[in-house]
């Protein structure tokens, strides 16, 4: 799809914004952001964060982002897509747009806050979108599957909308797999699987697509994907 840009019912209204100047901060704040990402520049995307936030959504902050999470960043693997349109009530924001790691983009709501007159991202939930000029596939979790009409995928350009109906918490990850792997065997007794070479952390012919955590239940929450995916053969797992 072309990827990145939002169209959102929510955070995207007029009701609630102030003060036009406040908005543009506001936007200069999540294009920050998206810059330092782009730029793989770790102080720059961090300098945009509350501590709280980095924690809310990256679960770590200061010298553990740095050596985690700062090092996929560096690599450029983030991503972050355009933000929808701000809503600002007094000092505290909020806007809609895809966080992505390598192809997926998990959208999500950012809260901000102004600190010392300055906007800083505190925070982010999961939030869905109206997505077009893609095939949407709905991704329904049961206690114990992941259900979806795998038919409806002519192509791969498409978007998913992931929905937890469960009582429990669950999470979404897609990688890639050889195509002779047997699946069930794989997943069932790891142990017994292909070897997982020096350095890597996904055996020869697996490869880690991206994914998205703590989906709580009665969640919904849009994934979309940075460009159209090429063919291979996909798999779902929570």
């Amino acid at each position: 799809m072309a990827g990145g840009a939002c169209s959102a019912d929510a955070g995207t209204k007029k009701s609630g914004i102030t003060d036009d100047a406040e908005v543009a901060a506001v936007d200069a704040t999540m294009q920050a952001a998206r810059g330092a990402l782009a730029g793989g520049d770790v102080a720059a995307f961090m300098d945009v964060w509350t501590e709280d936030g980095l924690q809310d959504v990256f679960h770590e902050f200061g010298d553990a982002f740095v050596a985690n999470t700062g090092y996929y960043l560096g690599a450029k693997q983030y991503s972050l897509g355009e933000a929808a349109t701000p809503t600002v009530v007094g000092d505290t924001a909020t806007t809609v747009a895809a966080l992505f790691f390598r192809l997926v983009g998990v959208v999500r709501q950012f809260s901000l806050i102004k600190i010392d007159g300055v906007w800083k991202i505190d925070g982010a939930t999961l939030a869905t979108v109206d997505v077009g000029d893609v095939t949407i596939i709905d991704v329904e979790f049961g206690e114990s599957s992941i259900d979806l009409d795998s038919s409806a995928i002519v192509d791969g350009d498409i978007a998913l909308q992931v929905h937890n109906q469960t009582n429990a918490m669950h999470e979404f990850n897609i990688l890639t797999a050889p195509p002779e792997q047997d699946l069930a065997a794989f997943f069932e007794h790891p142990e017994d699987g292909p070897p997982v070479p020096e350095g890597k952390s996904m055996p020869e012919g697996f490869d880690f697509v991206g994914g998205v955590s703590e989906i709580e239940p009665g969640a919904s929450v849009t994934i979309l994907f940075a460009r159209a995916l090429p063919a291979a053969r996909y798999v779902m797992f929570c």
